[in-house]
């Protein structure tokens, strides 16, 4: 298995084909549209390139090759591994007799069978706190609708990620990939 090397930065003046540098120029522009979507979740920027980098990457990269190919320092690259690898987002590969690090995008849903159990857990905490705080089926008024609608809320996202997760395992859908 060979390891993915880092992509120096775009040269327009370099002996590269045309579609060479328009290949490199979309994958920068990816690396970073995923940057700028993780911030907006509330992730670092940092951490959303190196998904970005990392599903554009055949195979799994060196630890040192993401921190040259991001130009970012190690220190970030260990950080936002580690946020990653604990998010289910990214797995870290060794190989024998090599010590070096590797990282390669999670291809298990674990991440989002792990935000369905968030979901359950809150809705069963609104249920929970429904039951005790209103024992009377007809009593809480206000109070018992709102905490009926967080309820409903929780349950139609957790059904709703299970529905996406078994389309995306059966390959079943409305969509074909790059449609919308």
């Amino acid at each position: 298995m060979t390891v993915f090397e880092p992509i120096s930065v775009p040269d327009p003046s370099a002996e590269s084909s045309a579609a060479d540098f328009s290949v490199r120029v979309a994958e920068e522009r990816f690396i970073e549209a995923m940057g700028l979507a993780h911030e907006e979740d509330r992730l670092p920027r940092i951490a959303g390139r190196l998904v970005g980098l990392l599903i554009l990457s055949p195979e799994p990269v060196r630890f040192d090759h993401l921190a040259a190919r991001l130009r970012v320092s190690r220190a970030s690259i260990s950080t936002n591994t580690r946020l990653l690898e604990n998010m289910g987002v990214i797995q870290r590969v060794t190989r024998p007799g090599d010590r070096r690090d590797y990282f390669k995008i999670n291809e298990e849903p674990g991440l989002l069978l792990r935000i369905v159990d968030r979901y359950r857990a809150r809705q069963a905490s609104a249920e929970e706190m429904k039951r005790a705080l209103l024992p009377e089926p007809d009593a809480g008024g206000v109070v018992a609708e709102r905490l009926d609608r967080f309820i409903r809320f929780y349950s139609i996202l957790a059904d709703s990620l299970n529905s996406v997760l078994a389309a995306m395992a059966g390959g079943d859908g409305n969509s074909r990939p790059g449609t919308a």
